[in-house]
């Protein structure tokens, strides 16, 4: 049996993966081999590395890059993030709301059950982390951000609301903590990093070129990375010296996976507090109710 026969019969199916297996015979040997073994293990592919990929198709690192350019991705860790946004099987017939009773299903395009829905996907989502944050990678992590000289938090997009909450934590205790929102200024930021630094990172795929760059500087410049992302083997767990996975699937078709940023607030929260809790110059509590009493006012009009 061919490689294109075996994965005609895919359980899951979309029109990523049909497009993909029309792709197939126009592909040449290696090619084919890559596309053949995602196709067959399409749960898999997002906790699979390039390397992972070669490995299960018997070819090189270049030949997984060039067969995903060749069916129209940038690279693998963009096809990566398409695999990721699969639905698997509880996902196209919706989801079974806790606390409304068995047989009760939701599904994200019904607008009566949408609040239902979101709220049942965060707790998912939460569920999820609670089970791939260890408690000992947490502690390494909180321990050199409690000692670091500096502290440098690098995110974009969609993943930067969650490391801006840490970072007004972190400063508010009174750590010395720098979140730029402009890209370049991290990068400008991380030149300036030095041994006995941190720079706290945040990527959901792991693969946001702007994030790794500020962290390869980072690292160049002798500061300790420790990251935040869903996929384990990524180019940003790679660079890190501590990594965090939230492990948090996104529904499909969603830019913006939802969910697993409200997994990444509360991650964040519990490393913040983990880190106050060690810190040896945190703020007294009188300093922050100063700055937030200075900040509210009696009067609609100060003036």
């Amino acid at each position: 049996m061919s490689d294109t026969t075996a994965v005609t019969d895919s359980p899951v199916d979309s029109p990523l993966l049909a497009r993909l297996r029309a792709a197939l015979p126009a592909l040449g040997g290696g090619e084919q081999r890559v596309i053949a073994a995602m196709l067959m293990r399409p749960q898999d592919v997002p906790n699979w590395s390039t390397a992972d990929v070669a490995e299960q198709a018997g070819t090189s690192l270049s030949t997984v890059v060039r067969a995903c350019q060749r069916v129209g991705f940038r690279g693998y860790q963009h096809m990566r993030l398409e695999f990721a946004r699969l639905s698997d099987d509880v996902q196209q017939r919706g989801v079974t709301l806790a606390g409304t009773g068995a047989g009760v299903a939701a599904s994200a395009d019904d607008a009566s059950s949408i609040v239902a829905f979101t709220f049942a996907n965060a707790i998912a989502a939460l569920k999820v982390a609670s089970t791939t944050i260890d408690d000992a990678t947490m502690r390494r992590a909180a321990d050199l951000l409690a000692s670091a000289g500096r502290i440098l938090c690098a995110a974009t997009g969609f993943s930067a609301p969650p490391i801006r909450d840490a970072a007004l934590r972190l400063a508010a205790a009174g750590l010395p903590v720098q979140f730029p929102a402009d890209v370049i200024s991290q990068q400008f930021c991380a030149h300036a990093l030095a041994s006995g630094d941190v720079c706290l990172a945040v990527s959901y795929s792991g693969a946001n070129t702007h994030t790794l760059h500020t962290c390869r500087l980072a690292r160049e410049r002798g500061a300790t990375v420790v990251a935040m992302t869903n996929f384990p083997k990524s180019p940003l767990a790679e660079i890190a010296d501590v990594t965090m996975v939230t492990g948090v699937m996104p529904q499909a078709h969603r830019i913006d996976p939802g969910a697993d940023r409200v997994a990444e607030l509360v991650v964040l929260q519990a490393l913040c507090a983990t880190v106050i809790d060690r810190s040896s110059h945190t703020a007294q509590a009188g300093d922050v109710r100063e700055v937030i009493a200075d900040s509210v006012s009696d009067c609609a009009d100060p003036q």
